[in-house]
């Protein structure tokens, strides 16, 4: 195992017991065996450090080149793809992102867009307004859809009761819907 590996699954154990602020860049270094500074030649800072945590292991990969690979160019059809590719890699990254919501100083924005997602999406919807197939605000759109996601997850993960009844593919269907009735000719 190299050293980059030891360090990142060494840390992957403390922030997922400790969290974030609950780890030092020293107990990370004691405990892969390195010196404190080998974790700052490879990795910076202690965020950067995090920040390859979540990408390392996150399941799936890099769940925008696998969207690219889905889309069809058909709005109705993308947004689709769009909710249940997100929703699916929150369910597969339950742990990343718990780790990502302890996270909650200054920096956690850093770590919330890590992947980028919602940048994506935004500009898929901006690309399909130039083309004529949508009317809307992009940003807001992708902001409002990918929240809705994230807020039933977050339930889903924190108070199951809440979304217990919730079918999640109709909700994105139905969310879909909306924005296709708001925004398309």
């Amino acid at each position: 195992m190299s050293t980059e590996d030891k360090i990142l699954k060494v840390a992957l154990k403390l922030f997922s017991k400790y969290g974030y602020s609950g780890v030092s860049t020293k107990q990370i270094a004691r405990e892969s065996g390195v010196n404190e500074v080998t974790i700052f030649r490879k990795f910076e800072s202690k965020s950067n450090l995090f920040q390859q945590v979540i990408t390392r292991y996150a399941k799936e990969g890099n769940v925008i080149e696998k969207l690219k690979a889905e889309l069809t160019g058909d709005l109705k059809t993308d947004l689709g793809v769009f909710g249940f590719s997100f929703y699916k890699f929150l369910l597969n990254n339950e742990l990343m992102y718990k780790l990502q919501v302890k996270q909650v100083d200054e920096e956690s924005m850093k770590f919330t867009n890590s992947l980028k997602y919602k940048d994506f999406f935004s500009d898929y919807l901006k690309n399909a307004r130039e083309e004529g197939k949508f009317k809307g605000d992009p940003e807001r759109v992708a902001v409002t859809f990918i929240s809705t996601i994230m807020g039933i997850f977050t339930f889903r993960i924190f108070t199951k009761d809440m979304v217990a009844k919730v079918d999640i593919e109709e909700t994105i269907q139905e969310e879909a819907e909306k924005i296709l009735k708001l925004y398309t000719a």
